[in-house]
């Protein structure tokens, strides 16, 4: 891969304003977007996943973005492989805006992903099995802390997933998940090219306003509407309509909520994902953080700083 295109990566909880200051930056630098959020990239999702106009696409070349065609579903390590195969197809030099909200898909490209360990469907049904039994969990939770106190210690007793896998690998590969972990950090290769991490952040009452805002604004513009369509293509249960937005539009047209309460649930939901995003982002002690109202003219030089080493 070549190491000399310039990665900023512009993340940030839903509604900070992460894709305007991408945009921003992308023009001032003479740079390229990116896409990073696990709605964007599908199809026929565009009011809610709050996707670039067309005016927006038209001023900087944008890659990762509405390319996945219904009934298709992404995973982390499919949206990693296309990410590295634009990336090698991008113009040398140029500055590349990865920007999103998706935490997890951010991690993927910058950490890689620990290998997923096939377990053979007899291990797997015993232990699933032992999972049922009275007393199951506790049973395989103490088998756990026996051989694996480490991760044993890092997870909740009540966990039964993460402990089921444990057990699994522990039967089937002869190695505890901390032994797994261990090997994939010792082994995994550094993030290839220059990389710089920032963000805007805005106080919780300002964002929660914000929130509301999009919210009322994506309904206007016909969300319900585009939903119904999705609907009536029988695209129902596709991944990307289970996102906030979509799924409150979905459960108005069942039935389950009126269409009075949909701006209320849209905004409640989305506030909660908010959380959720700060709460992943704010682990990452090297991502620079800056005024969502006022901070972009210090984020510019940052990045401007960045570019010139």
């Amino acid at each position: 891969m070549k190491k000399n295109n310039p990665v900023i990566f512009v993340v940030g909880a839903t509604a900070t304003g992460k894709s305007e200051w991408a945009l921003n930056l992308a023009q001032h630098f003479d740079g390229v977007i990116v896409n990073c959020d696990s709605i964007q990239l599908y199809q026929k999702v565009d009011i809610g996943s709050a996707k670039p106009s067309s005016d927006e696409l038209s001023k900087v070349p944008h890659y990762l973005f509405d390319y996945v065609a219904p009934p298709e579903e992404m995973t982390a390590g499919n949206y990693t492989r296309d990410f590295f195969s634009c990336m090698k197809a991008l113009p040398e030099d140029r500055p590349v805006f990865v920007v999103g909200g998706t935490g997890f898909y951010f991690m993927a490209i910058e950490k890689g992903m620990y290998p997923v360990a096939k377990v053979s469907p007899e291990i797997h049904a015993q232990v699933e099995a032992e999972a049922l039994l009275q007393d199951g969990g506790r049973v395989l939770y103490q088998e756990l802390q026996e051989k694996d106190p480490v991760y044993a210690a890092k997870i909740h007793r009540s966990d039964l997933y993460r402990i089921g896998r444990a057990i699994e690998l522990i039967r089937s590969q002869g190695k505890s998940m901390t032994q797994i972990q261990k090997e994939f950090e010792e082994s995994r290769p550094e993030f290839p090219y220059p990389l710089l991490k920032i963000g805007p952040q805005w106080d919780r009452e300002i964002l929660k306003k914000r929130i509301r805002l999009r919210s009322e604004q994506m309904l206007q513009r016909g969300l319900l509407h585009e939903v119904r369509g999705l609907v009536e293509e029988g695209l129902e249960n596709w991944a990307p309509m289970h996102s906030v937005g979509y799924q409150e539009c979905v459960d108005v047209l069942k039935g389950e909520i009126s269409d009075s309460q949909l701006l209320e649930e849209i905004s409640l939901h989305t506030i909660q994902l908010a959380k959720k995003q700060r709460t992943w982002f704010q682990r990452d002690k090297d991502l620079r953080w800056f005024d969502g109202a006022s901070g972009f003219p210090e984020a510019r030089a940052l990045v401007e700083d960045f570019l010139k080493t």
